[in-house]
């Protein structure tokens, strides 16, 4: 027979209104003694959060100013360049480089300096002029700057440096013309130092372009049937 025991545990008393009035003021009043305590620290992180935010908006706003201007000045010193007035403008680039190195716009600075420095007959610095640009040649103007820059390298004679810098093209521009053409100038220096082998592969692979040679490809055939005649 199953005997009945009374409980002996007490029901929870419930919250009242007064209970749960209590409780909220005490938790205010430590939180209240809290910021008291640590009104310094509550401060200064407030000042910091704002500084912050500030000088991320100047930031942004000040830069879109700066692509802005140097957009302009661009504009300004081509068009010197393009009538003809080019007294000073060598200088002008220069000094345009110096503040305004880090925009879009630098690269065309970058490519008209170095015409202008090879029109002066300075290739060596026309060449370091170009450099930072020619590392990247997925950009288009990175890959004009790097053709320009083999160009260069073989006019002061470093065929090595220019071989090296038309096969990066080749792999890398993202206009096929570009690696069209990247890829036959690597095939001529390599025939001209005379690694016909060499020169006989690069021109295969240009007359396997997707894309097709347009009226170039005539050109190649022919070039390519010279090469591989003198490996008979």
């Amino acid at each position: 027979m199953t005997i009945y025991r009374k409980p002996t545990g007490r029901s929870p008393k419930p919250n009242t209104p007064a209970t749960d009035e209590d409780a909220f003021v005490t938790t205010t009043l430590q939180a209240t003694n809290w910021a008291r305590q640590n009104a310094t620290v509550l401060v200064l992180g407030l000042v910091v959060v704002v500084v912050s935010v500030a000088s991320l908006l100047y930031y942004r706003g000040y830069r879109s100013d700066l692509r802005t201007d140097a957009a302009a000045r661009i504009e300004m010193l081509q068009q010197r360049i393009d009538i003809g007035a080019q007294e000073g403008v060598r200088e002008d680039l220069q000094v345009f480089l110096q503040r305004y190195g880090d925009t879009p716009a630098s690269d065309e600075a970058r490519i008209a300096l170095a015409q202008l420095l090879v029109e002066e007959g300075n290739a060596e610095g026309a060449a370091e002029t170009l450099e930072p640009m020619a590392r990247n040649v997925e950009r288009p103007l990175g890959a004009q700057a790097a053709t320009l820059l083999a160009s260069l390298f073989e006019d002061m004679g470093n065929m090595q440096g220019a071989e090296t810098l038309y096969l990066r093209l080749a792999e890398d521009a993202q206009l096929g013309f570009q690696s069209r053409d990247a890829l036959a100038a690597a095939a001529r220096l390599r025939s001209a130092r005379g690694d016909q082998a060499g020169a006989l592969e690069l021109y295969d692979r240009l007359l396997e372009s997707p894309d097709g040679l347009g009226p170039n490809r005539s050109l190649i055939e022919l070039r390519r049937a010279e090469v591989a005649a003198t490996l008979r």
